[in-house]
């Protein structure tokens, strides 16, 4: 495999650092040092707020397993670093198993262009003063492979890992391979790097023994004498790392954590005279309440949440869906809530959370829908939000063109009202703006910052390589070497090139991507090192930019083309759909749809008790699907209107108004479950299933102490879980909606646990606990008092769909606990 040879890059990066100011905060220049059981740098203590971004060396998330871009890694590095995280942890800086990876296979030996990401991670880390725990292996087998990925060419099973000598010496080779690549971005070894701080055994790591510990430890702290030696598992203390001499900090993991778990296994990790850090807490549980008693807690040394994710390329953030995703400064107000709180621990442990963003956002794309302009960008790490501005000219004046700021998640963003030539720009609050951008009434516009090949049509002989804060495109060898882009009808081009000299570049065009044609450019001077050069390209499907020589960079590219789709004339008729028009007993509704209206460039939903629509409930713009859906339902047992209006920019069309009437509030229970309908205690325990991971509880029915009928007793052993839990999977959703919460009845007199009664509504889970000691009776509880558990995804409450009942006892006492006529009351 190729090894990365960038001289060129290596001085500029290196250039780059050198003039950046000096994290002396951090002290970035000097390595972390154990003292017993803190961290120092100097001679202060370092106690730090961190994250984990494990896809920094490879990703899963953008179009499959591939590297991260430059700027993502970037982005992300500097959206920690803005809310305050002076420690990142990232388990895919190494990895085996996949082509892609640093170690494919035994056989194919090393894939050292996997070290292209890890490399510029490491070097941007320690640029603006982040320090990294890198795990070595996995204990999991996900798309970065782990421990597994040595014992199967010897076909021995997963515990072998820990035992098998040729194993053993396989992942010892791999782990000198890393620490010993030197890094072209910094002209240093890793093992000579202070950004790494340390390097953990491998990632939640199940099954090691003190003999692997010891000597995995103690060698590797050989070859890296100045950086510091991790090791943990899953979730608890092993405790062979509290008495292995050569582990400098014990990692633990919660899902979800508590104060006082956390202060009593950093307490038992301090007494051993080790370090303590929460490699991983779920993001989600962040809070004052959680990490406020940690501040004066000196044992606890770290705290990193998982797992942040930054921008997108194009739009947006990057999405991941395992439930404790952070954006910044938060999709929704519990991550915000979240966010925040981290950010407020940092603080108080004299870290700086960014004032400003970092970077410039990007317009990457202007496209059309019914002629009006659709803008698209890139943000900056760290923004708060946008204001996306217009103007007439490149020089504005420059106006707002929306009121109040918009967020990451608001792009693309439809302008409604300014249909025809239009210059734009993008501010994020208390930030740089964007380059402006122009688009004409009848044209689209894309902007490749050329991170990746993906929006190009073709290349060759080029690469990518990381600059100071964008991509480069250079040639590598001494064929041809161009840059192709498939886009039809395209006028016009402009390349951002890097160059001492006139730039050795030329533009090229053709009708079938094969034969290509030289038309002419021009070439203007942008600052002591860089130029534009721009040509008009009359109408062509395909170009490309070519190199005649190699001294060129080129750093983005912008096409501008015809819009495919122009519009003459108003949309196209179209129907209302959903509800359907006289329908009744609807409840919400949460969604309205209408069938698609040719050539629409947005629509105007109109919701309203009065038939002429007068004094609207709901009165929404600018939506761009046949769809909408509503944050609230409307009010019950009521007639409704609505209409839907579409525009481009050549006119509206509205359809036919529709009228639909609400479900009325339920006056009665709803019962959903009174343990009438078993058979015998096989029944009702094969409906009631316990939880394993909890101590032992056994079901059966016994006489309902209500005096009516039959009821449902638990009977828990106590056990080192200190919980225990029976949950009733529905065979069809239950439809609970207009009722106001659960009640129960229950006896509590044979136990003094705390009470969970928890429901699943829609996927998502809800939960309210009873404090222990309670007496007996029915229990009300409204289901505003339940509550998302912080370890669960969130999500809205939907009670026409709930599809799980759980009881559960806490306190890790054996008891007995009687249950009956679980029921959904109405209002009052």
């Amino acid at each position: 495999m190729r090894v990365f040879r960038a001289a060129i890059v290596v001085l500029t990066l290196l250039t780059t650092v050198a003039a950046a100011p000096s994290p002396a905060a951090a002290g970035g220049d000097r390595f972390v040092t154990r003292d017993g059981t803190q961290l120092k740098i100097g001679d202060r203590q370092f106690r730090f707020a961190g994250t984990n971004i494990y896809w920094l060396g490879l990703d899963e998330n953008v179009g499959g397993v591939d590297y991260p871009t430059y700027f993502r890694i970037r982005d992300a590095l500097d959206t920690a670093k803005a809310m305050g995280m002076t420690v990142v942890r990232s388990h895919m800086f190494v990895s085996s198993g996949h082509p892609k990876t640093l170690l494919p296979s035994k056989e194919a030996g090393y894939n050292d262009e996997a070290f292209r990401a890890t490399d510029y991670a490491i070097a941007y880390a320690g640029k603006i003063g982040l320090r990294l725990i890198v795990p070595l292996t996995d204990n999991w087998a996900y798309y970065h492979g782990g421990h597994a990925d040595f014992t199967k060419p010897y076909g021995l099973p997963d515990s072998a890992f820990y035992t098998d000598p040729r194993v053993i010496a396989d992942y010892q080779a791999y782990v000198s391979h890393v620490m010993h690549h030197v890094n072209p971005l910094t002209g240093k070894r890793l093992v000579d790097d202070p950004a790494v701080m340390a390097w953990e055994l491998g990632n939640e790591l199940e099954g090691m023994t003190p003999e692997w510990i010891n000597t995995n430890a103690s060698l590797f702290a050989k070859w890296a004498p100045r950086q510091l030696i991790a090791a943990g598992r899953r979730f608890d203390i092993d405790p062979d790392t509290l008495s292995a001499p050569d582990v400098d900090i014990v990692d633990v993991h919660y899902y979800p954590p508590t104060a006082a778990k956390i202060r009593a296994d950093a307490a038992t990790v301090a007494a051993s005279g080790k370090v303590y850090i929460a490699g991983e807490y779920a993001s989600t549980a962040a809070s004052d309440s959680l990490l406020d008693p940690l501040v004066a807690d000196r044992n606890v040394t770290g705290m990193l949440s998982w797992s942040l994710f930054g921008h997108h390329d194009r739009h947006g953030f990057v999405q991941h869906d395992d439930g404790f995703t952070i954006h910044y400064p938060g999709d929704d107000e519990r991550m915000t809530a979240a966010n925040q709180a981290q950010i407020a621990y940092a603080e108080a442990l004299g870290a700086s959370a960014a004032r400003r963003p970092a970077g410039t956002p990007l317009i990457t794309s202007i496209t059309k829908r019914g002629g009006l302009n659709i803008v698209e960008w890139r943000g900056a790490a760290g923004a708060t939000g946008y204001r996306v501005e217009r103007a007439r000219t490149s020089h504005g004046p420059w106006k707002a063109a929306h009121s109040g700021l918009l967020t990451d998640n608001d792009t693309p963003w439809t302008d409604l009202t300014a249909p025809g030539d239009a210059w734009y720009r993008v501010v994020p609050a208390g930030g740089a703006s964007s380059p402006a951008l122009y688009a004409g009434g009848r044209e689209t516009v894309l902007t490749d910052p050329l991170e990746t090949f993906d929006i190009a049509a073709g290349h060759a002989g080029v690469e990518i390589q990381p600059g100071d804060d964008r991509a480069v495109v250079r040639p590598t060898g001494t064929g041809e070497a161009w840059v192709s882009w498939h886009r039809a009808g395209t006028r016009r081009v402009r390349f951002e090139v890097l160059a001492a000299q006139r730039p050795d570049v030329k533009v090229q065009v053709s009708d079938d991507g094969t034969t290509w044609r030289t038309v002419r450019a021009d070439v203007d001077r942008r600052g002591s090192s860089g130029f534009t050069v721009t040509a008009s390209t009359a109408d062509a499907d395909h170009v490309r930019i070519a190199w005649t020589g190699k001294r060129t960079g080129v750093s983005g590219a912008t096409l501008w083309a015809a819009d495919p789709a122009p519009v003459n004339s108003a949309p196209a008729p179209f129907e209302l759909v959903t509800p359907a028009s006289g329908a009744t007993g609807v409840i919400g509704p949460r969604t309205y749809s209408w069938t698609p209206a040719a050539g629409a460039g947005y629509y105007t939903l109109t919701v309203s008790r009065n038939a002429d629509l007068s004094d609207p409930e709901i009165s929404v713009t600018g939506l761009a699907e046949p769809t909408f859906t509503s944050a609230r339902d409307l009010d019950p047992a009521t007639t409704w209107y609505w209409r839907v209006r579409a525009t481009n920019a050549a006119g509206s069309t509205t359809a036919p108004a529709g009228t639909f009437t609400t479900r009325a509030v339920p006056t009665a229970p709803a019962t959903i479950d009174d343990y009438e309908g078993y058979a015998d205690d096989a029944s009702l325990t094969a409906a009631y299933v316990r939880n394993t991971g909890g101590d032992p509880v056994t079901t059966s029915l016994v006489a309902s102490p209500t005096g009516a009928g039959r009821a449902m007793r638990l009977d828990v052993t106590a056990g080192a879980a200190g919980y225990a839990g029976v949950t009733r999977t529905f065979a069809g959703a239950v439809d609970l909606w207009g009722q106001q919460g659960i009640e129960l009845w229950l006896d509590r007199s044979g136990t003094q646990a705390s009470i969970t009664i928890q429901f699943v509504a829609a996927g998502v889970y809800w939960e309210h606990t009873l404090p222990a000691g309670g007496g007996s009776g029915v229990v009300r509880v409204p289901f505003t008092s339940f509550a998302q558990p912080p370890w669960a995804p969130s999500g809205d409450l939907d009670l026409q769909k709930v599809t799980q009942l759980s009881v559960y006892l806490g306190g890790g006492d054996s008891g007995q606990l009687i249950v009956d006529d679980v029921r959904a009351y109405p209002a009052a």
